[in-house]
């Protein structure tokens, strides 16, 4: 009797030992505990995605392509060189012998062309001249007053793939001699198109210039009811409109009026935007309808002084040569360039698939964040939920997301969230939703920010979105 309860004794102990090693092994196996933030958050945001594959960028160069002259020039050739730069997002063109830094701009997720481009317009009525406008991106230097259109320009093919593209053109403005410089960049993977544009002085005194670029713009193919200018500015002043149906002429309008969409951009109409009361230096379009967001996206941010947009309107039909587009033209004021020296601009386009809004974007990311009230009242209001949306010019990996609660002087006052994002792209955009109750939050009544931060794997900040005001009340 005594053996056998020493062999259970013995059978006990054994299954003591196993029960141990199990615990032991699961709490070993336990994943590592979050970064410390509001307890009661509950999360929503898009499933791990994956990029489709890398492709090579790469450029061809066309010639059997008949593009009206705009000038009697001798250098102007009526099959001008085109050059086609394609990657797996975007293709697009460059015409130099047009003055055509961008030609068109088609994105191939959509199929869709994002600039209006016509290589045998019509002149057309605008105000009290008349223009003949072949669309796309291009400067007003080296600039033709008579034919009212960019001078040729030379150019030369320097990169030609597979990891990026890159045209070299230059011309030489006879009216002032700004010598012109302009490098149109195209990387693999990536809807960006950045050109960087040099004026130098190789004059023999200090010069005096003024600079515009112009982009004629027609997300999703041309305007529809749901295309949206998006702006990030509080109010514009009217320049112009048929029978001042936007306002007279210096009124100011808060941004966004009905107008701001294009259902109610009934006649022809100007405006413009002062860049110093801008809050990013970007304009952006939506075309709800095809799911096409282009952006435009210049530095340095102070480089223009305003931003003139204007349209055709929704009846463009009644004008002959009009098209459902809208022109997004930035100026300067007069800039002084000393002997010898010269003066840079960064610009860049790129679109985004099925974006929704947008209020901050930079080269490389697009996004907006907002609370669902701008008003809380503690005890009547239990949470607040927050949502966002990121989009990338490229395929961007591995990134981390945080959102912060912070107060009008941006001091971090507590941590909403933080996650990490395996990839955002132009056509895979982060979403995400977050609900924070407000007992947990802990703040005093006071008028508060939420803030989004994306870091690189080096946990450097590459890009920054801020919702609008919230006002909590007791």
């Amino acid at each position: 009797m005594l053996k056998i309860n020493r062999i259970r004794i013995v059978i006990l102990m054994l299954i003591f030992i196993v029960i141990l090693v199990l615990n032991i092994g699961c709490v070993k196996g336990l994943p590592p505990e979050k970064p410390s933030s509001p307890e009661d958050v509950s999360t929503t945001s898009t499933e791990e995605v994956s990029l489709t594959p890398s492709e090579d960028v790469s450029a061809t160069i066309l010639t059997d392509e008949y593009i009206m002259p705009a000038a009697e020039l001798e250098t102007t050739k009526t099959y001008p060189d085109i050059i086609m730069i394609e990657n797996k997002y975007i293709k697009i063109s460059v015409v130099p012998n047009r003055g055509r830094l961008v030609f068109d701009y088609l994105f191939k997720p959509t199929g869709n062309s994002e600039l209006y481009r016509n290589a045998n317009p019509s002149p057309v009525k605008v105000t009290t001249d008349y223009v003949v406008e072949f669309g796309g991106y291009y400067l007003s230097l080296p600039w033709n007053p008579r034919a009212r259109q960019p001078y040729d320009l030379e150019y030369k093919l320097i990169e030609k793939g597979p990891d990026v593209t890159e045209v070299y053109m230059w011309g030489e403005d006879p009216m002032n001699s700004a010598f012109v410089e302009v490098w149109v960049t195209v990387e693999k993977d990536s809807s960006l198109v950045q050109l960087k544009t040099r004026i130098s002085n190789k004059t023999e005194e200090d010069m005096n210039i003024e600079l515009s670029d112009y982009a004629v713009v027609a997300p999703g193919g041309g305007l529809t009811d749901n295309s949206k200018f998006i702006i990030p500015a509080s109010e514009v002043t009217i320049e112009q409109s048929e029978d001042n149906w936007m306002g007279a002429k210096g009124d100011v309008v808060s941004w966004p009026p009905i107008w701001s969409k294009w259902v109610g951009f009934k006649h022809f109409g100007l405006f413009n935007i002062q860049i110093d009361k801008m809050n990013g230096p970007f304009i952006a379009i939506n075309n709800h309808d095809t799911g096409d967001t282009l952006v435009k996206h210049w530095e340095p941010a102070d480089f223009f002084d305003g931003l003139r947009v204007w349209s055709w309107g929704k009846d463009y039909t009644d004008t002959r040569g009009a098209e459902p587009t809208a022109n997004f033209e930035n100026y300067t004021g007069i800039i002084s360039i000393p002997l010898g020296e010269s003066i840079d601009l960064l610009t860049h386009f790129y679109t985004l698939k099925d974006m929704q809004n947008i209020t901050m974007a930079n080269s490389t990311f697009a996004g907006w964040l907002e609370a669902d009230k701008q008003i809380y009242r503690i005890g009547e209001d239990q949470s607040v939920e927050i949502q966002s949306q990121v989009g990338s010019s490229k395929d961007y990996r591995n990134v981390n997301l945080k959102v912060f609660l912070t107060d009008l002087d941006d001091n971090i006052l507590a941590q909403v969230t933080s996650e990490k994002v395996t990839a955002i792209s132009p056509t895979e955009l982060y979403s995400g939703s977050w609900k924070v109750g407000l007992k947990d939050i802990m703040v005093e009544p006071g008028e508060y920010i939420f803030k989004l931060e994306l870091l690189d794997t080096n946990d450097v900040s590459v890009f920054t979105v801020k919702s609008l005001s919230v006002l909590i009340i007791k």
